[in-house]
């Protein structure tokens, strides 16, 4: 490969990015966290919003939980950032609040795998560690011709020392943001610009025509489907929420919902537990919601509290609504 091209290419072509304006670990951590399975135009004002707020390790470790999660609320994948605050609290407790410099330490941290240490390690302290993203793998697949299915973690395993045999030879900061940087803007899932890369004269795919063909990329599962009944269930007082415990959205906030298709079944499971509901109005359109691995279907239905209450339920009013942390499935629903 010939980085000292690629390098050149990344210094002359790189978008000016709010997050490429600091090479602090903290700030690389963060911006690294939040990019994950998450477009860079999303995440670009989110972060902006993030550093003001907490502009280091200290603000973010004393942040309070649902202060947090309302502020990520709309990223999706929550769990990134519950980890992101474990890990800020034991970087607080443990390193005095300085990012930690070495990448046993820094692989350590709640949240962090190979990639994101590697971005760390590599862009924020100029060391030679391989970040294997999709955009990375995607290159070296194409470049070298590789057809083993990077769904297998043997396989992207190979990738990612080869990866590590190129970063040893290369400047590590550009090197890894040129990589990234490529497969966003050149090396494209589709509409690729081989025409412009700087990588062509040599690659594999490029060169025999094949640029579709890889990479190779074994069919997942389908997603998995739950149909819900999704209950906005008003009092003098407000609306109910309930808070998730489940791993998916745990600590957001959502309207209670059951795993159901009929309203009918729904209401005589509240009843046998001493919920009395008067239903009223039925939302003319099935919401729909599509995570990564599932897809929630919600017929809603705007209901009185006419007796009872469950134990996880909280009556919240209109200000106290805007305040938390709300699942995007539930927030988009129009009251």
């Amino acid at each position: 490969m010939n980085i000292q091209k690629l390098e050149a290419w990344y210094v002359k072509n790189h978008r000016k990015l709010s997050f490429r304006e600091s090479n602090r670990p903290y700030d690389i951590w963060v911006s690294e966290v939040m990019l994950q399975q998450t477009q860079v135009e999303t995440v670009l004002p989110f972060f902006e919003r993030f550093m003001k707020k907490y502009p280091t390790v200290i603000e973010l470790a004393d942040a309070k939980e649902e202060r947090l999660q309302k502020d990520v609320e709309g990223l999706g994948y929550y769990r990134r950032f519950r980890n992101m605050h474990l890990a800020a609290k034991m970087i607080k407790d443990e390193y005095d609040g300085k990012f930690p410099s070495t990448y046993e330490e820094v692989i350590k941290l709640p949240g962090i795998g190979k990639y994101t240490a590697g971005a760390i390690m590599s862009i924020a302290y100029q060391k030679p560690y391989s970040a294997l993203d999709g955009n990375v793998i995607r290159v070296l697949s194409r470049y070298l011709g590789n057809d083993k299915d990077m769904r297998i973690e043997r396989n992207k395993k190979e990738l990612d020392q080869i990866n590590q045999s190129y970063i040893e030879q290369a400047n590590p900061n550009v090197y890894t943001q040129a990589m990234m940087e490529l497969g966003a803007l050149v090396c494209r899932p589709k509409n690729t610009k081989c025409e412009i890369c700087p990588l062509n004269e040599h690659c594999f795919a490029y060169q025999n025509d094949l640029v579709d063909a890889y990479p190779v990329l074994s069919k997942l599962n389908d997603k998995k489907e739950f149909h819900y009944i999704t209950l906005l269930i008003h009092n003098e007082h407000g609306l109910f929420l309930r808070k998730r415990d489940e791993e998916l959205l745990k600590g957001m906030y959502e309207y209670p919902q059951f795993e159901s298709e009929s309203i009918n079944t729904v209401m005589d499971m509240l009843e046998d537990r001493g919920v009395i509901l008067d239903v009223f109005y039925k939302h003319d359109k099935t919401y729909k919601h599509v995570f990564t691995h599932q897809v929630w279907y919600m017929d809603v239905y705007e209901a009185k509290l006419v007796s009872g209450k469950l134990k996880e339920w909280v009556c919240v009013d209109a200000h106290q609504f805007k305040q938390l942390p709300m699942a995007i499935a539930h927030r988009k629903i129009k009251k």
